[in-house]
């Protein structure tokens, strides 16, 4: 093994996993015990380490001075109980929690002996198999959907047999529920899609800002967009309770934060002039130095409306350029 960590080309992959496979033979051990038992030079050691501690899965023991090795579904747990703390404000970092997930449970995972696990994540690729494994999916609901879509609503066919399934579900006793971003409350056939959703039974809340596209089934199953920058991408299943009670946690907040829909809801500056929820969003993702590009993915909405949105806060603000506009708005609280 010494050898192998001694290649020249020996990558962070290899070196990690290297580390790692010794901690699981020798338990608790000091870093640089364990560096020298692979004959790892500093340089080395401290890529594989980097990636071990990145992934979590390494932390301090309670002996003094020594690491413990920590298993990959632990790791997993750990790495997305903690990106649900930011999702709502950092929507593009869940790819990389996606990402780091399959390492672990395509390159670690296999290393640790242990009883089936609870957890099942599949990948699905094409819209054919995602429209195929969404009908398989209504029919495992017994209890309560609950989903969350950032915008902008897809075609009006897809948006009827949505209904109809909302329907069927209502009419056998499941609860539904829904968030939308406010952007999709913005025009005419939207405000209809949101009206008539709500007209059968369903329970439909608008946020300034949805994360990402999610469906959850009861408590034992997810679907996701695998990258929430590109809804056409292919699609994340995840099956178990361990890791969708974290999902529904997230989704809850946003629910609690969220107000419910009325025919009156707007998302334009009402008669008084008012900024919106929809302004002040747009406001903070300017201060926070995105591009239109970005704040329209956000807010699922077009460029046409970004540009609409800061040129009514400018007018709000009275001001004569995006800079002038921010300090405005931080000075007067804004964002």
């Amino acid at each position: 093994m010494a050898g192998v960590a001694r290649r020249g080309d020996a990558d962070a992959a290899g070196i990690g996993l290297a580390i790692y496979r010794a901690l699981l033979a020798n338990g608790s051990c000091e870093r640089e015990t364990v560096n020298a038992s692979l004959g790892l030079a500093d340089e080395e050691a401290a890529v594989g380490w980097r990636e071990l501690d990145d992934l979590g899965l390494v932390r301090p023991s309670w002996r003094p001075g020594k690491t413990d090795s920590v298993e990959p579904d632990t790791a997993l747990m750990g790495l997305l109980v903690k990106q649900r703390n930011t999702l709502v404000a950092q929507r593009d970092e869940l790819t990389a929690v996606v990402k780091a997930a399959e390492t672990l449970m395509e390159r670690y995972r296999p290393v640790v002996t242990r009883e089936p696990a609870d957890v099942e994540v599949e990948v699905l690729s094409g819209p054919a198999r995602r429209r195929e494994f969404v009908l398989d999916f209504a029919a495992t609901i017994s209890e309560v959907v609950s989903s969350m879509h950032p915008g902008p609503l897809p075609p009006p066919e897809f948006l009827e047999n949505s209904l109809e399934t909302d329907r069927a579900f209502i009419d056998h006793g499941i609860r539904v529920r829904a968030i939308y971003g406010q952007s999709v409350n913005s025009g005419p056939r939207q405000r209809k899609y949101l009206s008539d959703l709500t007209a059968l039974g369903a329970e439909v809340r608008l946020i300034p800002q949805v994360p990402f596209d999610l469906l959850v089934a009861d408590e034992h199953s997810a679907l996701m967009t695998s990258d929430p920058s590109n809804p056409e991408g292919p699609a994340v299943v995840i099956r178990g309770q361990t890791l969708i009670r974290t999902y529904l946690a997230m989704y809850e907040d946003c629910w609690l934060r969220a107000v419910p829909h009325t025919a009156k809801t707007s998302t334009s500056p009402d008669d008084e002039h008012e900024l919106t929820e929809q302004h002040r969003t747009t406001l903070r993702l300017l201060a926070n130095g995105l591009t239109d590009e970005r704040i329209a993915r956000k807010l699922g909405v077009s460029l046409r409306t970004v540009s609409r949105l800061v040129s009514e806060v400018m007018r709000y603000l009275d001001a004569e350029s995006r800079f002038q506009a921010g300090v405005l708005a931080a000075t007067n609280d804004l964002i």
